[in-house]
């Protein structure tokens, strides 16, 4: 196996055992070396670098390439390198490996004044942002530092999101805007960002009408009469043409999904010849700017195909193609190495670096007895035969100075750390299974996830302080099968969101917290979010101790047959008349890792009889509930913080008036059966009583299957019991209908009108589960007694373009009253029903028993 297939491979996330092609190169004289006095990019006087102001001469362009991905002293050498560019030689900008439309959006952001860190952490892959050694860059960049851009077509970090948004809004006022399919450019854009293949569910035929369609506007837009407007057609057009190349790499040759035995160099041509392009383009586009290439040195080397590797004879990295088009004089390429130590991913003690063999360069160079070095090849040994270890540790001979300029030589390198460590979390509990450690990181892709047809896993590593994004999948703890919809609720702090349909989940938190994962027909799991970027796998135990399955002899119940006998039940079931009862309402919202309210409530709800439509039926005819709160107590409240419970469509899981879903589902009513999927999960046992398990799915999620507007997807389950047919718990998850919704908000701004300002925003996803526990009252029926609402909603708000990431969580706990009173007096026609201010009473909550337990405090940072 040569080493260029196992650093791609292990880029990958797939281990190989290899053996070098190469031999060392027969050893000839030394080749002189130049001690170098700190890596350290807190070494400012840069004394010891002056020399390469004629080592690089009147290079407009330096790539600082690093043998993989995983050397923290390498990262920070290349920093005090960037700030001797900068500061000395007169460079203006760094051009990172990373997504060429996420980095160009970070400028525009960085160049109004908006936070570096901020726009870096959402543009940069993490394999470079997560490392302290990387933090030494930032200062460098701002609106008096150097400019940054991205050269890699891949897209990277949560700018990636906005990218057919911002196309959208570029050209929406150019005529023919709306003929252009912009949630089929975001289905594919989408799905290429987070599985680095395209999508089996489109055609790239597909791709391409709509890429031709925007191509005639933004041909329009370059012509524009103001230079700012030319200038972004031009990006776009670029930004379009390395989509395209990434599509068509992924449709073609999918790499990601290659096994060892089918790669070969040469697949990384496509991307290598389109980063040399994203680059060359910028040049063309600043003609002033000098740049700093920030990756993986294969990408930046020039003539591999000298190095004796029949593989690497197919292979054109970018570093040869902006050699060839610029000219030798005006590009310098270094790269890194060293003669001991460990690399590997950031946090861990990684893997040896291997003792270089006698007669390599790297030999000759620990012989010196200096930590660090610099060889120049270029000047002082053009065409000699070497032998290093610079790309992924493999011995390579050839004549490395057509290959590299010059070497920076550590002698030890150590792998990267995580920007903040953890040094008291707890390893996550039984319940969860932490992946083994994969091979360290190779030195040809930066992108996490990169394998497209299977997970890649992280390892177990320190602690990040602040909100990273943890994502896991649940099975069943027997059958390793995949648990849908399961709820994953931060106890006691209004954070959750609920999993897919193939059991996966995705939510931001700040370091190691505990978490309750939850489904129908399973024990609570209490777990412990990861300490580091590895993924949770949640095996919930089957409720067998309550709910043992029951072999049917017979045929198994019809579903249709069960839902028809819970709706001819109801009436005796529940109750019919007008009837109040005490409710007990904690509420929790937060935007991204702010907490922006929380509140407590005690409040009388009168429900009267016939209520069957949360929206008060058509047109708002119908005698909805009545809503006196008798207490309340606000915990936390920001200043222009949302306290709304939901800013998307799936206000089901959270009203007062929807918290009773047999009373106000379509899903209760005979006719509307046929607008469902329903199927029997099992029959099992609990307590003495056969209960069924009943899933359900709205077949088209419109206003008569789901009694309300704008849901995308209405499914669920039920726990009825069968000796009466009673609903004993209900669990729905709600999902707005986005591109509808999206579809309007976007063809309303700028109009003015009320369509505006009630479609104000665009989403990215909108998702809400509902859970609601029944129980059978004093007088014989049964009533919702806590009903559960967790919703996370992302998109952003259109005219400021403010992201926005909501999460969501509202526990209602119901306690029937004996009597419902008299009707409230409705009132005049016209006017509202007057807004009760309820004053904060201590003395009242400070006695007060809540049915939940006592409130968790509010997660600090």
């Amino acid at each position: 196996m040569s080493w260029f297939r196992w650093v791609v491979l292990w880029a990958l996330g797939v281990g190989l055992g290899i053996e070098a092609q190469a031999q060392v190169a027969p050893p000839g004289q030394a080749v002189p070396a130049r001690a170098l006095r700190s890596v350290s990019p807190a070494d400012t006087t840069f004394a010891d670098l002056e020399f390469l102001r004629t080592e690089i001469g009147g290079a407009r362009v330096i790539f600082l390439g690093e043998p993989t991905h995983g050397e923290g002293n390498v990262l920070a050498a290349k920093a005090r390198l960037a700030a001797f560019l900068q500061q000395r030689l007169g460079f203006t900008t760094l051009a990172m490996e990373s997504g060429f439309y996420s980095l160009h959006k970070a400028q525009r952001q960085i160049a109004l004044g908006k936070s570096v860190v901020k726009n870096l952490e959402s543009s940069i892959f993490p394999i470079w942002m997560r490392t302290q050694e990387f933090q030494a860059v930032v200062p460098l960049v701002g609106q008096e530092g150097l400019r940054v851009m991205g050269f890699d077509p891949q897209l990277s970090g949560e700018y990636s999101t906005d990218l057919v948004d911002d196309l959208d809004d570029f050209l929406s006022d150019e005529k023919g805007s709306d003929a252009i399919n912009y949630d089929l450019l975001d289905d594919i854009i989408s799905y290429q960002a987070d599985h680095f293949a395209f999508p089996p569910s489109h055609q790239p035929a597909e791709l391409e009408a709509e890429l031709n369609k925007t191509d005639k506007l933004l041909a329009k837009a370059a012509t524009a009469s103001t230079a700012a407007r030319r200038n972004e057609a031009l990006f776009w057009q670029q930004c379009l043409r390395s989509l395209r190349a990434l599509a068509r790499d992924y449709a073609e040759h999918d790499p990601s999904a290659k096994s060892q035995a089918e790669w070969v160099a040469a697949d990384s041509n496509p991307r290598d010849a389109q980063m040399a392009e994203n680059l060359l383009w910028y040049l063309r586009q600043h003609p002033a700017e000098k740049v700093i290439c920030w990756g993986a040195l294969p990408h930046f080397a020039n003539r591999v195909e000298l190095l004796g590797s029949e593989e690497l004879r197919a292979y054109r990295p970018m570093g040869r193609a902006v050699k060839e088009a610029l000219g030798a004089s005006q590009v310098y390429i270094l790269g890194t190495l060293t003669g001991g130590g460990a690399h590997g991913l950031p946090g861990t003690a990684g893997m040896t670096v291997p003792a270089p063999a006698p007669g390599t360069l790297e030999a000759s160079l620990l012989a010196l007895g200096s930590p660090y070095a610099f060889v120049s090849l270029k000047h002082d040994a053009p065409g000699r035969q070497l032998t290093t270890y610079a790309f992924d540790y493999q011995p390579l001979a050839g004549p490395w100075s057509e290959v590299v300029d010059g070497f920076l030589f550590l002698r030890n390198v150590t792998p990267p750390h995580l920007v903040a460590a953890d040094s008291t979390a707890e390893r996550a509990d039984s319940t969860v299974v932490l992946a083994t450690t994969p091979p360290p990181p190779g030195s040809l892709n930066p992108a996490p996830n990169r394998t497209g047809t299977t997970l890649r896993r992280g390892v177990a590593a320190p602690d990040v302080s602040g909100v990273r994004l943890v994502r896991g999948v649940v099975l069943d703890q027997r059958s390793r099968a995949v648990v849908p919809y399961a709820t994953v609720l931060l106890p006691g702090q209004g954070k959750g969101t609920t999993a897919d349909a193939n059991g996966r989940f995705a939510l931001p938190l700040p370091g190691p917290t505990k978490l309750q994962v939850r489904s129908l027909g399973y024990e609570i799991a209490s777990v412990q979010s990861p300490v580091g970027n590895e993924e949770l796998t949640v095996l919930l135990a089957p409720a067998a101790y309550a709910l043992d399955e029951v072999r049917v002899a017979t045929a198994p119940p019809d579903p249709v047959a069960i839902l028809k006998n819970v709706i001819k039940n109801i009436p005796t079931n529940y109750e019919q008349q007008d009837y109040a009862t005490e409710v007990y309402r904690h509420e929790r919202v937060s935007n991204f890792d702010t907490l922006s309210y929380e509140a407590e409530s005690l409040t009388r709800l009168r429900v009267p009889a016939g209520y069957r439509h949360f929206t008060r039926g058509f047109l708002g005819h119908e005698d909805g509930v009545d809503i006196q709160m008798q207490q309340k107590h606000v915990l936390t409240e920001q200043k222009n913080g949302s306290r709304r419970a939901q800013i998307g469509g799936g206000m089901q899981a959270f009203a007062f008036s929807a918290a009773d879903p047999v009373r106000t589902s379509p899903l209760f009513v005979a006719r509307n059966l046929r607008k469902f999927n329903v199927k029997l999960d099992s029959v099992r046992q609990q307590n003495g009583e056969t209960l069924y398990v009943v899933s359900f799915a709205a077949k088209n999620a419109n206003h008569r299957s789901t009694g309300t507007y704008l849901a995308g997807v209405y499914q669920g389950r039920l726990l009825v019991q069968k000796r009466n047919y009673a609903v004993m718990h209900y669990e729905a998850l709600w999902q707005l209908d986005t591109a509808n919704y999206n579809g309007v908000a976007r063809k309303s701004i700028g109009k003015n009108n009320l369509v505006e300002k009630l479609y104000a925003q665009v989403f990215t996803s909108d998702r809400s589960t509902h859970v609601v526990d029944y129980t059978k009252g004093e007088n014989g029926r049964y009533y919702a007694r806590r009903s559960v609402g967790v919703s996370q909603t992302t998109g952003r708000v259109l005219r400021i373009k403010q992201p926005f990431y909501y999460q969501s969580l509202v526990e209602m706990f119901f306690r029937p009253l004996p009597e419902a009173g008299p009707a409230p007096t409705p009132p005049a026609k016209g006017t509202k029903p007057p807004v009760v201010e309820v004053p904060y009473r201590s003395e009242f909550w400070e006695q007060y028993e809540r049915p939940g337990g006592v409130l968790a405090p509010a997660v600090t940072k």
